[in-house]
C-alpha cells in the first residue's frame, strides 16, 4: 500500500496494490496535488518505508 500525506499529516492519496506492482511518482500526476512537500509511506510485507516527496 502507498499513502501520500501533506505537511499537516492529512492523507491526500492512497493506492492499494499487490506486492509486485511498482509505484512511480508519475502515478501522482493528474491527481490535482499542488506544489509542495509530501511524505510517502510504502507498506510492504517486510516493513514500512517513509520518504519525502517534492512536487512542483
Amino acid at each position: 500500500m502507498v499513502e501520500v500525506f501533506n505537511m499537516e499529516g492529512m492523507p491526500v492519496y492512497k493506492l492499494r496494490s499487490k506486492e509486485e506492482d511498482a509505484f512511480a511518482v508519475s502515478d501522482l500526476e493528474g491527481k490535482g496535488l499542488p506544489c509542495g512537500i509530501y511524505f510517502v509511506r510504502i507498506k510492504k510485507a517486510h516493513g514500512i518505508e517513509t520518504a519525502k516527496l517534492l512536487i512542483c
